[in-house]
């Protein structure tokens, strides 16, 4: 089977199981992504962090 580039992204709710106190809640949202292909250089996981983060409006500078 030939290779395809994929992209896969998740936004979620996450539970853990801890006591519950001031600082601490048991549910969180977590970010993942996978991006496979050929070639890929830390610049372009720089470039998909800041592209993500910008349409968050969230200022890297």
């Amino acid at each position: 089977k030939e290779f395809t580039p994929v992209k896969y992204f998740s936004i979620d709710r996450v539970f853990r199981s801890e006591t519950l106190d001031a600082t601490h809640l048991a549910e969180f949202h977590q970010i993942e992504g996978v991006v496979a292909d050929y070639n890929l250089t830390l610049g372009d996981l720089m470039g998909v962090l800041y592209a993500f983060f910008s349409k968050m409006v969230i200022n890297l500078h």
